[in-house]
């Protein structure tokens, strides 16, 4: 087997570290490892702080502070999407550059719009991960992808929703299977994400009341606001918010 020289490409909000902003931040981890152990040289690209404890290379974010005077400025975009925006705008002109000599292969497993907007200055071949339903700076960019570009949903739904924009492989998300072995089942529900409007756990929350049955929440508080709104209400001793867990605690 050819041992290749890849290039991740994660989130440069998140760390790649337990316990996982989220499922990508989780999806990376697990890539990288596995890529690992088959013998290739696996670099990536996330915020800093993501565990040290990978046998990687971490690509720098560059960080970025707009000055005062173009703060003030009352049509410039939020500070953290201006962050995202300097930190993938430096990776990719970096990969423009010099990603030939240094990767054989690009795998953009972020939810931003520069890589692939960018890709056709690359010279290496870049395979992107749809996460998510169709947005509308990602079709933007899908207009300038590379024409070697190649693209995967993690599900059938996902492929199906991008199907007008774009044709993509359907490769589900994998897990590490010596970590999450099948259990016994039970009566418990368990739910695990970022608890966000988006995500909707208060929907499961309901679903357990109406099946009677006992339910627990993991995951990070991204919006207190909802959490306080939709989800604290909800709590009680059978339905119980547990914290941000690791992988550990999880399967437990």
């Amino acid at each position: 087997m050819r041992r290749l020289r890849i290039c991740l490409i994660a989130s440069s909000r998140f760390p790649v570290r337990e316990p996982f902003a989220g499922g990508l931040e989780a999806h990376t981890h697990a890539l990288a490892v596995g890529l690992v152990r088959r013998g290739h040289r696996v670099s990536v690209f996330a915020s800093p702080g993501s565990d040290e404890s990978l046998p990687i290379e971490a690509l720098e974010v560059d960080a970025f502070q707009p000055s005062p005077l173009a703060r003030s400025d009352v049509a410039a975009p939020p500070q953290v999407w201006m962050q995202e925006h300097h930190a993938y705008l430096s990776l990719m002109l970096s990969l423009a550059r010099s990603g030939s000599t240094r990767f054989d292969v690009i795998h953009n497993n972020s939810l931003h719009h520069l890589p692939v907007a960018m890709s056709s200055s690359v010279e290496v071949p870049m395979v992107t991960t749809l996460h998510t339903p169709p947005t509308p700076w990602m079709e933007s960019a899908l207009r300038f992808a590379a024409p070697s570009s190649r693209f995967v949903a993690v599900s059938r739904a996902t492929a199906r929703q991008w199907q007008p924009v774009v044709q993509a492989t359907v490769i589900r998300n994998g897990v590490d299977l010596d970590r999450w072995q099948p259990g016994p089942g039970g009566e418990h529900a368990v739910w695990v994400g970022r608890l966000v409007p988006e995500k909707a756990p208060h929907l499961a929350l309901d679903a357990a009341r109406r099946a009677d049955m006992p339910i627990d929440l993991a995951g990070p508080v991204f919006d207190a606001d909802y959490f306080a709104r939709e989800v604290a209400p909800r709590l009680n001793d059978r339905a119980r918010y547990v914290g941000h867990l690791d992988s550990h605690g999880l399967a437990a």
